[in-house]
């Protein structure tokens, strides 16, 4: 192989890498979030559970913070499932564009077409579930504005 032939391999196999760092940036901010409502998901837990074993667990501002709690829970629970679905397909496609860098590189070894075909295809199965990921986490900060909108309804109403 040539200097030529090899100069041209590395920009095939660049492209990929430009992906695996774009999937590695999505990622950080997906597990920020995962993290962050995860920890939400214990607090409100372990706030939920304090209440109830508590002696004024009868009180009404004690009813309608339990309530508030068990509302707040199942959305809290469907939004980290939605991460965590975000997560795993930026590591799905972190994977195949990193199958990707390997399939060019057979292609340019073996010369054919049709491998080359197979890796254009790989790199587009990459981006597709990367943007299905993306999607994801634009539906979890949807439902996220949701559910702060209903937090501060909450706490509005306390003061009436």
């Amino acid at each position: 192989m040539s200097a030529v032939d090899l100069a041209q391999t590395i920009q095939l196999i660049i492209a990929p890498v430009v992906m695996i760092t774009a999937c590695v940036l999505f990622q950080n901010g997906v597990l920020a979030r995962y993290t962050s409502i995860g920890q939400r998901i214990r607090l409100l837990s372990h706030e939920r559970f304090e209440l109830v074993m508590s002696d004024r667990a009868r009180d009404t501002f004690n009813l309608g913070r339990l309530q508030a709690i068990d509302r707040q829970l199942p959305i809290l629970t469907h939004r980290h499932r939605l991460i965590q679905r975000s997560a795993l397909l930026a590591y799905g496609a972190t994977a195949i564009f990193i199958l990707t860098m390997f399939v060019i590189a057979l292609s340019v070894a073996l010369k054919t077409g049709t491998v080359g075909t197979i890796a254009l295809i790989l790199f587009l199965i990459g981006t597709g579930i990367l943007l299905i990921g993306i999607f994801c986490i634009g539906l979890e900060i949807r439902i996220s504005h949701r559910a702060i909108c209903y937090e501060v309804r909450q706490i509005a109403l306390l003061g009436k």
